[in-house]
């Protein structure tokens, strides 16, 4: 009996640190149009705890939450992970998008963001295989 097509789809998972329901929201519709299995942090200790559960592919990291600076949460995530972090904040752009490099990050997008454009962003960093 031969295996199906789907079976040999890897699944891919993403968690999405946010404190914001509707921002984390959107993160995740986009996500899961993008056949990401999506998990949701809405602080930067649960979030770590879940990176480093699932292994992710990828995780989506605001700056801006409520227990911790998300500059931080990325710092500690690049010690044991290799997931692509996509850095998201309205933090003014051209410092913190340097900030975000130096602390480990793939990838910066300022807010407010197009959800077109972060869905053409992944499907070029990230292509579904």
């Amino acid at each position: 009996m031969g295996r199906s097509a789907a079976a040999d789809v890897q699944q891919r998972d993403a968690v999405v640190i946010e404190d914001d329901a509707d921002i984390r929201q959107l993160l995740v519709i986009v996500l899961s149009s993008r056949a990401f299995t999506v998990h949701e942090a809405i602080n930067g200790g649960e979030g770590i705890r879940l990176v480093e559960a699932l292994k992710p592919h990828l995780v989506t990291l605001d700056l801006n939450l409520p227990d911790v600076d998300g500059l931080e949460v990325c710092k500690e995530l690049r010690k044991t992970s290799d997931a692509h972090i996509l850095t998201i904040s309205a933090r003014p752009p051209q410092l913190t998008e340097e900030q975000c490099l130096a602390a480990g990050a793939n990838h910066f997008m300022a807010k407010p963001f197009s959800p077109r454009g972060l869905g053409a962003y992944l499907d070029g960093a990230l292509p579904a295989e």
